[in-house]
């Protein structure tokens, strides 16, 4: 959950609002000159944002070394090593999935 409040209140009110992050869970947006500013998030649910933009970030990786491993499959090392500069330096990367 989440609200949104200005930047004069955070000024007046920086422990309640604070606790609303950390105790009641609720993520933070506060306004400068009316626009969104700056999100206030608990550091549990910080980490919790980052795990999942690894997890996905890991996801992807491992989609985009699979579709490489699937086209070049039939080319020997040989060929990809004369291709590709520093091949040799992340040999076993791509094809050892």
């Amino acid at each position: 959950m989440s609200i949104t409040i200005p930047l004069t209140e955070l000024k007046q009110r920086t422990g309640s609002v604070l606790s609303k992050a950390v105790v009641d869970r609720q993520d933070i947006f506060i306004e400068r000159y009316g626009q969104e500013y700056v999100v206030i998030l608990s550091r549990e649910r910080y980490q919790e944002l980052l795990d999942v933009a690894q997890l996905r970030l890991h996801k992807q990786f491992k989609e985009a070394q699979e579709a490489v491993y699937a086209v070049t499959k039939d080319i020997p090392e040989e060929e990809i090593a004369a291709l590709v500069p520093g091949y040799s330096n992340v040999h076993g990367l791509v094809r050892d999935l």
